[in-house]
């Protein structure tokens, strides 16, 4: 590119410099000519007829007119020939000048112009899309702060509603202990009356076998050797020694009712509880019907009653050792009352290690209430008072039901009287020694 500029520049400055050359050339052709005369003699020239007006017009025609004839077509054939290459050169130029100005400006739109105008239209756009999406942000954040206070809320309301206090988590920690014990109540409640039922119908193999005789005998040497008080019945108790057990198979108060639990694992208690029972409930057995009586209508009536006076007797023991049932260990829950029963100023020695149905009972509906911690637990959540209540109406719901069970028993006692007055007739007063009413 750099060639070709300076050859056009060349090209320039040789039409000039033609164009001057044939200027100067034209008029010093036409100055520098010898005048010619008209007549020469001698190397004398002397103007020729005519005058100069003549040779000047002659000169004209014959030099001046061609020469500037020849100077104009010279002249003009340079300037042509320079105009030629000027307006090539001006063309040429005005052609590069309009190439490099395209090319500028195209470079300038496309490489400079243009990708800023679209990065700006891109930021712009950008701008208002941020914009938007940041608007959109804020609401969004505006309604997850919204929406998380009321989870909040609901949480809140909810672990209020759901946390329990301390006193219903003892009672929830109580709950098994309570299927345990009212296990074990069940369970014994139907097995001491059952160990009665040889008593009753004069086992064969012991001194019940033997008839009543026999057994006020065991039952004299059992008394004299465990029970006996030598002070009682003026002095002449059978005895003169006490014994290891004195007094423990008629102490019903001592032995039953201030009791919460019953130490039924302990064979010395048990066996006082169950003498104390045999003397309530059947202090003489009937004599058994000797095998040739049965042969006879008389010995067979004699037998089925005894079957009758059996069942009586079961549905005292069942009633009598119910609630020696409801006194009997198994609920393992001591820590569960140590806390409520201290609280309410016992003793902690007073509380059983195996506490029985019974004792839980007494203190969830009347020890606890002597406190007045309890009270001040009470200062809760109204949803805590309410469980409170529920758990208070649990327990008089499972009270209601031991007293159901008592009815029960009390409605089968009152049914084996009313059926020894009907089979007694007129003498239903009379009392005989084997077969006594169940007043």
């Amino acid at each position: 590119m750099n060639h070709r500029a300076l050859f056009k520049k060349a090209i320039i400055v040789f039409g000039v410099l033609m164009f001057m050359a044939a200027g100067f050339l034209s008029v010093n052709v036409m100055t520098s000519c010898n005048a010619r005369a008209q007549l020469c003699h001698c190397n004398i020239c002397t103007y020729a007829a005519g005058g100069m007006s003549t040779a000047l017009l002659q000169i004209d025609a014959s030099v001046t007119q061609p020469g500037i004839l020849l100077a104009t077509a010279t002249l003009t054939a340079y300037f042509t020939l320079a105009r030629n290459a000027f307006q090539d050169v001006i063309k040429q130029k005005i052609k590069e000048v309009t190439n490099n100005q395209t090319a500028w400006w195209d470079t300038f739109w496309y490489y400079n112009l243009l990708p800023a105008m679209k990065d700006m239209t891109n930021q712009l756009n950008t701008m208002d899309v941020q914009h938007s999406g940041g608007m959109g942000e804020f609401a969004d954040i505006a309604d997850f702060n919204r929406t998380n206070r009321i989870l909040q809320d609901q949480e809140q309301v909810s672990n209020r509603e759901q946390r329990p206090s301390q006193t219903i988590c003892s009672v929830a920690t109580g709950a098994g202990g309570m299927t345990r014990a009212d296990t074990f109540r069940r369970a014994y409640a139907a097995e001491a009356p059952a160990e009665k039922q040889p008593r009753s119908a004069n086992a064969k193999g012991s001194s019940l076998a033997q008839g009543s005789g026999a057994d006020i005998k065991a039952r004299w040497d059992d008394y004299t050797t465990n029970y006996c008080d030598p002070d009682y019945n003026a002095g002449a108790s059978g005895c003169t020694t006490a014994g290891g057990q004195m007094n423990r198979d008629l102490d019903v108060s001592g032995e039953v009712f201030e009791k919460d639990t019953i130490d039924l694992t302990d064979s010395d208690t048990k066996k006082a509880v169950d003498a104390l029972i045999e003397n309530i409930a059947e202090p003489h057995v009937p004599s058994p019907v000797r095998p040739s009586a049965l042969k006879g209508s008389a010995g067979q009536r004699h037998l089925l009653a005894a079957r009758a006076y059996q069942a009586r007797r079961q549905t005292i023991y069942d009633a009598l050792y119910y609630i020696i049932a409801n006194r009997a260990p198994g609920s393992k829950m001591k820590d569960f009352l140590e806390s409520m029963k201290g609280a309410a100023g016992y003793d902690p020695s007073m509380i059983s290690d195996n506490p029985s149905h019974n004792e839980v009972m007494q203190v969830m509906m009347a020890d606890r209430f002597r406190s007045g911690s309890y009270a001040f637990q009470q200062v809760d959540e109204p949803e805590n008072n309410a469980r409170e209540a529920v758990v208070q109406q649990a327990f008089q719901a499972m009270q209601l039901s031991d007293e159901l069970d008592l009815l029960d028993r009390y409605s089968l006692v009152l049914a084996g009287e009313a059926g020894q007055m009907i089979n007694d007739g007129p003498n239903h007063n009379k009392v005989t020694p084997h077969d006594r009413p169940l007043r």
